[in-house]
């Protein structure tokens, strides 16, 4: 049975306000590169999991092109991130991390980790559990609405 729409209202203004809150947690969040924005590290992440060029990370991390483009040029100044050779076209370029960006995605994910355990500390591992797989739910119902909207918009 499908939710209503007071139900589906209440829960957009929660999550409204939780991304509000870690959005003012991350502008507090201690930096572990000096020269590198917390906007970044989505990005960093996406590159992580899945080396891409900058049409294809920008798509994974919901961001703008120039946006991305512009986030790799910096990340590559920083030693971060290099562009390779696709080798599906050699004339296209594919964004990975170098070991400096590996490390540094190490560390930040590690702190996150550390962080979030500390602000859940009173939860159960079962309620953390089940936040997680309600979170994976959301991303991939929002992944398809986003899927039907660029369809949308294609046609």
């Amino acid at each position: 049975m499908a939710i209503d729409a007071e139900q589906g209202g209440k829960l957009a203004v929660d999550l409204s306000r939780v991304v509000k809150m870690l959005r003012a947690l991350n502008m507090s969040a201690p930096r572990l590169h000096e020269s590198l924005e917390p906007s970044t590290h989505p990005l960093l992440f996406a590159i992580h999991d899945e080396p891409g060029r900058v049409t294809a990370l920008a798509d994974r991390v919901h961001t703008d092109i120039s946006v991305v483009s512009r986030q790799v040029r910096h990340l590559e100044t920083l030693g971060l991130v290099a562009k390779v050779p696709d080798p599906d076209d050699g004339r296209a370029s594919v964004v990975t991390l170098t070991s400096e960006g590996s490390d540094l995605v190490t560390r930040v994910f590690a702190g996150r980790g550390q962080w979030m355990a500390g602000v859940l500390a009173d939860w159960t591992p079962e309620q953390a559990a089940s936040l997680d797989e309600g979170l994976t739910r959301l991303a991939d119902s929002l992944r398809a609405e986003i899927d039907a909207l660029t369809s949308a918009k294609e046609n």
